[in-house]
């Protein structure tokens, strides 16, 4: 370890306080000055292996708000790094190559007075070269309040008074939610829940994979046939969370490639199905991508037919290109949501799904007019409950501060104090299944029954009428 704190080494326009990196903490990592461009005497070179982090002071003279920039430099490659600020994860620097050092703005802080620690922590890349952290005075983020339209002009009843419920919570509580792996009833997570805390999640995650037509695939792996087989039911297991337990159902979908591959070819690595080709009318991926979308659609049917608004979460993670809906690049995702959104609502008549985009990525983002909420995936360290700020700001942006915005998936549950401290008011959050709850480390026991008994988060047995939600009978 080097270095020892760090102090407020420049202040320009009176308003923004610079630290140089170097002049930090540093743990596994070391100060270079080989690139170009940097501002101070050198800057802290990426991490590289598990463990590594460096971390910098700052001290506050007046307790207020700061937007928070980091300037780096990506050589190569993708870089990534944690960003703590006081212990408290706020999100990640995730970048491609850039052209030397560029300044980049993280999140809006509210600092008290007195001496605040930023972390830099590596991820699951190597890290990202900084070279100084800026904190500049600005203004207190003010949330947009009023109520929100569905996309949809035609949706059910159910679906509107759901919506109205939605719109009322929107900054004032959290939907605790919860994906499972299975369509057992009840479910494994859900028990663990409820045996630590006493209470239920308002919102039980489901996925759609086992729903398409081309879920035999070549070299199929034992947990591949075990996802599928135990992914069965789902729609029946979900009807009955909304019509028997009063519950609000949210579904993925992990779409198996219409033509096939290997194992499963939800993965772009191993499918070579072409999505251009498939929205080209007259081919026959083009044929095999609407049958899909219509055997889901018959299922949807189903939550329909029963009244179940679903919070509905396709395409997620696009952006990632690790699913092969985003292997070919935002213009083509952007088309399949489209079609997907014109086809089950024209023409199925699926008037029951509120319509969740899932990417922060503003070059990704089909547009305002064809989104109901807006969602990103983040997993934090495991056991760090921090607000994740830096991306509820970046899905806040998408469309100009008028979406709902939603945790669409997580490890460590965000601290509701933490929350209610930085302003930053997800919606929901759902919690990965199986081990991201059941490990007892991404959320200890403690903090888990901390964050089920906080009020202003919203459990199954907080949960209203919310089927009546804002209308009479």
């Amino acid at each position: 370890m080097n270095g020892g704190p760090s102090v407020n080494t420049s202040i320009s326009n009176n308003s923004t306080i610079i630290v140089p990196a170097e002049s930090g903490r540093l743990h596994g990592v070391e100060i270079a000055s080989e690139a170009t461009g940097f501002t101070g005497t050198g800057y802290v070179k990426g991490t590289h292996k598990d463990g590594d982090w460096f971390e910098v002071d700052v001290h506050i003279a007046e307790a207020g708000h700061y937007n928070l920039g980091i300037r780096y430099a990506i050589p190569d490659g993708r870089r990534t790094n944690a960003i703590c600020i006081d212990g408290d994860f706020y999100g990640y620097i995730i970048s491609s190559p850039t052209e030397g050092f560029i300044t980049e703005h993280q999140c809006t802080l509210r600092l008290t007075e007195g001496v605040h620690t930023v972390t830099i922590l590596k991820a699951w890349d190597n890290g990202a070269d900084v070279d100084c952290f800026m904190f500049t005075r600005t203004e207190a983020p003010v949330l947009d309040r009023s109520p929100r339209k569905l996309i949809n002009p035609n949706a059910s009843a159910e679906t509107v008074s759901l919506w109205n419920y939605l719109n009322s919570l929107f900054g004032n509580a959290t939907l605790t939610g919860q994906h499972t792996a299975s369509s057992f009833a009840p479910a494994k997570e859900f028990e663990y829940i409820r045996a630590t805390t006493g209470e239920q999640p308002a919102i039980r995650g489901f996925d759609l994979l086992s729903y398409t037509l081309a879920t035999e695939t070549d070299e199929p792996t034992a947990h591949k046939l075990l996802e599928i087989e135990e992914n069965k039911g789902s729609i029946e297991t979900a009807i009955e969370w909304t019509t028997v337990h009063n519950g609000i159902v949210t579904l993925t979908w992990h779409w198996y490639a219409p033509t096939g591959g290997k194992d499963k070819t939800f993965y772009t690595k191993n499918t070579d199905f072409n999505l251009p080709l498939a929205l080209t009318p007259g081919t026959i991926e083009h044929e095999l991508l609407l049958a899909d979308m219509d055997c889901v659609a018959e299922q949807l049917k189903k939550l329909r037919d029963h009244n179940v608004p679903v919070l509905w979460r396709p395409l997620h993670e696009a952006d990632g290109a690790w699913f092969w809906w985003g292997a070919f690049g935002a213009e083509p995702c952007k088309q399949l949501w489209r079609l997907l959104y014109d086809r089950f609502t024209n023409l199925h008549q699926l008037n029951n799904l509120i319509w969740v985009w899932n990417s922060s990525v503003q070059e990704w983002y089909p547009g305002e007019e064809e989104t109901d909420i807006d969602s990103c995936d983040i997993y934090a360290p495991s056991g760090n409950y921090g607000p994740v700020r830096k991306h509820f700001e970046l899905t806040d942006a998408l469309a100009g501060g008028t979406k709902m915005i939603a945790f669409g998936e997580n490890g460590a549950i965000p601290d509701p104090d933490q929350l209610i401290a930085t302003s930053t008011p997800w919606l929901w959050y759902m919690t990965w299944g199986e081990g991201f709850v059941l490990d007892g480390k991404s959320t200890t026991d403690e903090q888990l029954r901390k964050i089920y008994d906080h009020p202003s988060s919203i459990t199954l047995g907080r949960l209203p009428n919310w089927r009546h939600f804002g209308r009479s009978e």
